[in-house]
């Protein structure tokens, strides 16, 4: 499962079957799109994140046992399990900073996980974010909802709550996701957004031969299996 606040939706449930992936990222890369796309089906998440049209970060994190690829082996496990048809794919729109911590929480280690707010002593936690000077994530989430708040060097940047695309420095925390039954919370420990070099995967290399391989794999798979359906005489 991957964790994060919904953005500003710009294009919702879409079923990626049905569409071209690489080309449709390469309409994205033209028109300098700053956000990211997110893949879910039964078998995984997958997360591709943009700036300024630029690809820089993929992630797929399986269902099973929570195993996680990224950059072109995450591409290709998105690619794959959009074209068997089960998968739902969300766009959403952030500003170009919100986009740098997200990659940051992406690739970061994490200090606490899935720990259960009504046992938790969060306030104990934060403390310690303080005394240290640590550079971390806060992230709560509950059902398919997620806030998370990020800190430089022991300091609170903001918030990013479902629906926004930058960080926000108040909140109404009536609506706060850690109030609601079951919410959890994780400690992410990331790198300083200044210290980030962002890769161009799609500057580096051409997707359409990853998607055109898992496409002809998905093809022989269903072939072999329509095959076995077949009463032998």
């Amino acid at each position: 499962m991957v964790n994060l606040p919904k953005g500003k939706a710009v294009r919702p449930q879409v079923n990626p079957a049905r569409i071209n992936l690489p080309e449709a990222m390469a309409k994205l890369r033209a028109g300098k799109f700053t956000g990211y796309l997110r893949f879910d089906a039964p078998q995984g998440a997958g997360v591709v994140l943009f700036q300024g049209g630029k690809l820089i970060s993929s992630i797929f994190v399986a269902s099973e046992k929570g195993s996680r690829q990224i950059a072109y082996d995450a591409i290709a496990r998105i690619f794959e399990m959009s074209i068997m048809g089960n998968a739902r794919l969300n766009i959403y729109q952030l500003s170009a900073d919100l986009v740098i911590s997200v990659h940051a929480l992406l690739q970061g280690r994490y200090l606490h996980r899935g720990e259960d707010l009504s046992h938790f002593d969060v306030a104990a936690m934060l403390e310690q974010v303080s005394a240290e000077g640590l550079s971390v994530c806060v992230r709560v989430h509950a059902f398919d909802r997620t806030t998370l708040i990020f800190y430089d060097s022991g300091y609170p940047l903001g918030f990013f709550l479902e629906g926004t695309t930058d960080l926000l420095q108040e909140v109404d925390v009536t609506k706060s996701v850690a109030a609601l039954p079951g919410a959890r919370l994780d400690l992410v420990e990331i790198q300083n957004p200044d210290q980030i070099v962002l890769a161009d995967l799609m500057g580096s290399a051409d997707l359409a031969p990853i998607w055109r391989k898992a496409r002809k794999e998905w093809l022989e798979e269903r072939r072999q299996y329509e095959e076995s359906q077949i009463p032998s005489q």
